[in-house]
Formats: C-alpha cells, sequence, structure tokens
C-alpha cells in the first residue's frame, strides 16, 4: 500500500500576523508594512499587493512604503521578484509582457534571530546565519535571557509591563540594519573618500546603506567614478520618462555599472545639458538618424546638426554601424517584440509611428517587423543574436 503525497505545509494568516508582530526589527514603520503584508498573504506565504494598495492601508506615502520594503528584504523578512503580465495574461517572472505588481514572500521559516540580529546591525553568518555574539552577552549560550525578551510564536503575552499607551514615533526614514542613524564621518574619513563621491551620494533620491555605495565607489577607476558622477542625472531622468518609480540604491547602481549606459555624460553639463545638438555626420548624429529611421520616429535636423533631447547611451551609439537592410532580421515573437518596443519608447522622443506589418494571409498571416539584429543592444552598446544579456 503506498501512501499518499505529503501536501506542503500551508501559512494561515492569523499565523503569518503572529509571526511578523512578535519579530522585533526596531523600526516600527517597517513592522506596520510586515504587519499588513499579512492581511493579503496565501497558502504559500507569498502576497500579491501593490504599493499604492500598501500606502492606503497605512496612510504612508508610496516613497515611504518603497524604503520599508527594501529595509524588510535586506534584514530577510522578505524577499521580491519581479512580475511581468503577458498578452494573454499570464503572471511571469521571465520578463514577458507588461510590468505588473511584485512577488512578495514572508520568509516566515527562515531564522528569527538572524533577522532580529540585521535589524539590530549584528554580523550574522550569510552561510547557517550563525549570530556574532561577541558583542551582545545575552546572546551566549547558557545565559539568562534579558528583560523583555521577544515572545515565541504561539506563546500568549501573560504580562502588560513595559507598555505604554502613546505609540513610538515613526522615524522619517527606515533605519539601516546598521541600527540608528549614521554618525557624522571623522576627518581622516572624509579625507579618505574618493573624489566626486560626495556629489555623487548628494545627487541619488534614495539615501541608503551609504557605507555600501562607498565600498563600491571606491572599486571604480578615477575616469569611472567621474562618468558615474555625470551619469546621475541621466540615469535618473531615464527612470522618470519610463515611469519607473523605484530607484534602486546607490551601490546596486555602481556596482551594475549602470552608469555606463551613457558614455558621453560630462561633468561639465548643467541642468540643460541632457538636450544636445548633434553634427550629423559625426558618429553621434549618424546613430541619431539610424535610430529614428529605423523607429520611425520624427527627428529635427536643420543645417547639418541634429537635435536629440535625450541622454547619448551606447545603446544610441551602436545604431551608428548598421547592417545592410536586406540582412535585417523578421521579429515577431512576444518576448522580442516586447523588448524592442521598451527600447524605442526609452531612446526615442515624441510619437512614432507603428513598425507592425502583416505578413502572410489567411492562417499563415504573421504580425512582426524588421529590425537590424534580432535583440536591442545591451547597456555595453554590444548586440545579441539571442536572449542573453541584459539590454537597456
Amino acid at each position: 500500500m503506498t501512501s499518499a503525497k505529503r501536501r506542503p505545509r500551508r501559512i494561515a494568516a492569523d499565523e503569518a500576523h503572529s509571526w511578523a508582530r512578535h519579530l522585533r526589527l526596531r523600526n516600527p514603520g517597517a513592522k506596520d508594512v510586515l504587519k499588513n503584508l499579512t492581511i493579503y498573504v496565501d497558502g504559500e506565504g507569498c502576497c500579491w499587493v501593490g504599493i499604492p494598495s500598501l500606502a492606503e492601508d497605512l496612510e504612508m506615502s508610496p516613497d515611504t512604503i518603497r524604503r520599508r520594503l527594501a529595509w524588510l528584504e535586506m534584514v530577510g523578512a522578505i524577499s521580491r521578484e519581479a512580475q511581468w503580465i503577458d498578452e494573454y495574461g499570464v503572471r511571469n517572472g521571465q520578463q514577458r509582457g507588461r510590468r505588473t505588481t511584485d512577488k512578495i514572500r514572508l520568509l516566515f521559516e527562515a531564522d528569527v534571530d538572524a533577522i532580529e540580529a540585521r535589524a539590530a546591525g549584528e554580523t550574522v553568518d550569510a552561510e547557517n546565519d550563525a549570530v556574532s555574539t561577541a558583542s551582545d552577552p545575552s546572546k551566549l549560550r547558557g545565559s539568562d535571557p534579558p528583560a523583555g525578551t521577544r515572545l515565541g510564536l504561539g506563546r500568549p503575552s501573560q504580562s502588560c509591563e513595559g507598555l505604554i499607551s502613546e505609540p513610538e514615533p515613526e522615524p522619517e526614514s527606515p533605519q539601516a540594519p546598521g541600527g540608528g542613524e549614521r554618525e557624522p564621518l571623522r576627518d581622516e574619513e572624509v579625507e579618505s573618500e574618493p573624489e566626486h563621491f560626495a556629489e555623487t551620494w548628494d545627487a541619488w533620491p534614495a539615501k541608503l546603506r551609504r557605507d555600501l555605495a562607498l565600498a563600491e565607489f571606491c572599486k571604480l577607476p578615477p575616469d569611472k567614478a567621474r562618468l558615474c558622477r555625470a551619469a546621475v542625472p541621466h540615469f535618473l531622468a531615464m527612470l522618470k520618462r519610463l515611469r519607473r518609480d523605484h530607484v534602486p540604491n546607490l551601490n546596486i547602481f555602481i556596482r551594475s555599472r549602470d552608469f555606463e549606459q551613457f558614455p558621453t555624460a560630462t561633468l561639465d553639463e548643467g541642468p540643460k545639458a541632457l538636450q544636445g545638438s548633434y553634427d550629423a555626420e559625426g558618429r553621434e548624429g549618424r546613430a541619431i538618424k539610424a535610430l529614428y529611421r529605423f523607429g520611425r520616429g520624427s527627428l529635427w535636423e536643420n543645417r547639418g546638426k541634429v537635435t536629440y533631447p535625450l541622454p547619448i547611451t551606447a545603446g544610441v551609439l551602436a545604431f551608428a554601424d548598421l547592417p545592410a537592410e536586406r540582412d535585417w532580421h523578421w521579429i515577431e515573437t512576444p518576448a522580442q517584440l516586447f523588448r524592442w518596443s521598451a527600447f524605442l519608447n526609452a531612446h526615442i522622443h515624441g510619437r512614432r509611428a507603428d513598425l507592425m506589418v502583416m505578413r502572410g494571409v489567411g492562417a499563415d498571416a504573421r504580425r512582426g517587423f524588421m529590425a537590424p539584429h534580432p535583440w536591442p543592444p545591451r547597456k555595453d552598446g554590444t548586440w545579441s543574436s539571442d536572449e542573453s544579456g541584459e539590454s537597456e
């Protein structure tokens, strides 16, 4: 007799709420967001809720909700996975279709002590979640628990000692796992910072983990550090143009080398540097004209100059040298259509004509268009014949 396959364990909403309520995060605002997520949890521990709904529930701004979620993910209480909805209405994580609400998973099976330790700024061994106890005698084996120790799951509270009627004031922004606000830099630390880092940090809107951003910035050679500083307004303008509300942490921007998308950015540019006039026969001009011819956009050209109001990225410069049109490729798969459409929307200013045409008749009819390459250029301006690599 064979036994039936055991179903995976499912979590109930009240169990998830109890887990969130008993976590000691030392961040009231983030804890409120975590407790509110449990309202939307399913049996797998996943929450399908958008930032506007969380903001309305908690009467916080969407930017505040984003910062709280980023902090919760950093300490290991949740994980987030980007999601898309394809043309058939199927949710997926393979970038097919339009962007939709993230998949948020409550990590209720993770080590609670490790989550609380990260929130308190303690060092946690990532391999086995072992908490460093050298600086906290209360965590040594055999020691008595300190007063106010967190109640375990399922243990009802029988005492109200230490409780106050007034809620704790919410901090203006979530504290970093280092606990509290960052202390002012000492004179020797200021002197050790590389050139342009302070300017880059001041220009970045998401103020979170300055130490991580500084560590990544120190790895850059001087020319890349200068480009990184110059590319910040271009990158933020691109996010605004694409209507992306989430701004990544500065250390992620530096580590992923997103600034290399803007190789022509310079520090001498003022606020109006995002709009420029280029020689029509130069590399930039030839690239812009080829891009607009392909994308069927309207380009202003006068007296040997072309006006392009967007940043010149490596992806735009890739259009300076295109194969002959007889060697172009037919684009028709949903993934290719989506990637090309996103690229053109990001790099062509104003309205453009529809590229889609019909090939064949009847059952053999196919919708698509001809493109110089199967996929749009990568961030570094190189082309790929397959889906490998990250495009702009």
